[in-house]
Parts: C-alpha cells; structure tokens; sequence
C-alpha cells in the first residue's frame, strides 16, 4: 500500500488520483484512435471524453456519498477528498451515457457508434483506477487467511486484495473488447458487451469485498449489477430483431 507515489517538494502525487488521471490520459489516446479508424473525428472524442469523465466523476461521487452519507455528515469537507477513493462506477457510466445522448445529438455523431469509442477506454481506465485503489487502501476486501492477502490502512486484519481481482479481470476485459470491435455486427454491441461483462466482474468480486447488504445475499452493487446484465441483454436482443425485422 503507498497512498502517496512520491513528492516534489510540497506537492502530493497521491496513487489514487494519480493512476485516475493515467486512466484518463490513456483512455482518450485509445479512444481517439478508435474514432479515427471509425469515421470520428478524434478531437470530438477527446472533448466527449472530458465531459464525460467530469460528469460520470460528480455523479459517481455523489452517489458514493449518498450510499455513506452518515459517515460524510460527520465531516461533509470529506466529500471533496476523492484522492482517498470512494466512486461508484456504475455512476461514473451513468453520467457518461447522459453525457454522451447529449453531445452525441449535437454533434450528429450516432450514439451507439460513440458508445462503442469508448467502451474500450472505460475498460481501461477503469483497470487502473483499481490499481490505484489497492495503492490507496480502499475498496478493500474482506477478511481472509489466503496466502496473498493484505494490509489496509482503512480496517484491521488480513484481507482479499479485491481491488487487483477487478483490476486483473477488467484488464482482460479491454482485450476482450478491443478483440470483438472488429468483428461486431452493430452499432453498440462494443458497449452493451462492456456493459454485461463489467456488471457480471463486479457482480462476482463484490463477493470478496466488505460491503453492505442490500438482502442476505445481495448486495446494492450486486443488485445494480444484475439489473444492469439483464438491460444490456434485453437491449441486444430488441436491437438485433429490429435489425432482422
């Protein structure tokens, strides 16, 4: 665990931004690739990508808050404390997809095409944002005597390092996606994949994470995740027999 990288002088490069902003860096690189080999312009992208991430940042915070809002009311500056972690994601995807309906339409870019963009950034980025997780010490896992467990600064004891699990398999995610953009047949089938893998990534190794339950068996962001699996699915269906039809 090294919440800070290094210093220069009186500045901070703390792991967890910092590995944010490589995500982001990264991923605009990637995606403005992707638009160029898909009739993009690549400056369009990069310019979604920025919205985008600002949005999805502040939705994604808010929602984490909301979900630990007792915590945060006890000391509301903490809010704005993002370089400790706390973003939910699927959050984070949401603000991006409004993001994206809107720019899309005003810049007459198709939506599903410019979904498809930046799936495979969303991949990415996300793998090392986890990265940045483990460094910082949150998002961590539960409690476990498995050879590879580790210390957290946020809890006593040994636990999962839950954040590699998602970092490891969401890296193999980017190459599952950046694999399947060459041979999709639609419009969308990049994004509504990426959508269906993650939730099912998360869905899997929130079973590791020290989470609250939303059900004995089920917790919020499993819950999310599900829904989120059988919308991508349903969707996928609906648009291939319009398709067909």
């Amino acid at each position: 665990m090294r919440p800070v990288l290094f210093r220069l002088g009186p500045l901070a490069f703390y792991a967890y931004g910092s590995m944010l902003a490589l995500g982001l860096l990264i991923g605009l690189y990637v995606a403005a690739r992707e638009g160029k080999r898909r009739g993009v312009d690549p400056g369009a992208v990069v310019d979604f990508g920025i919205y985008a991430f600002l949005a999805g940042l502040v939705l994604s915070r808010a929602i984490y808050v909301l979900m630990h809002l007792q915590e945060y009311l006890a000391a509301p500056v903490r809010i704005l404390h993002i370089h400790e972690g706390g973003l939910a994601l699927h959050g984070g995807v949401a603000g991006g997809i409004v993001v994206g309906l809107v720019y899309a339409r005003r810049r007459g870019i198709p939506f599903w095409r410019l979904a498809d963009i930046a799936a495979p950034s969303l991949a990415l980025g996300t793998a090392l944002a986890r990265v940045g997780c483990f460094l910082n010490g949150c998002c961590y896992g539960r409690l476990t005597d498995v050879p590879w467990a580790v210390l957290t600064r946020y809890a006593p004891g040994l636990r999962h390092p839950a954040q590699l699990y998602e970092g490891i398999l969401v890296g193999l995610l980017f190459l599952v996606l950046w694999g399947f953009r060459l041979r999709a047949r639609r419009e969308g089938d990049v994004f509504l994949l990426y959508v269906a893998l993650y939730s099912a990534i998360r869905f899997g190794v929130e079973f590791t994470r020290e989470v609250e339950m939303l059900t004995p068996y089920l917790s919020v962001t499993q819950a999310v995740s599900l829904l989120l699996i059988v919308l991508a699915a349903a969707l996928g269906v609906l648009r291939r027999r319009a398709v067909s039809g």
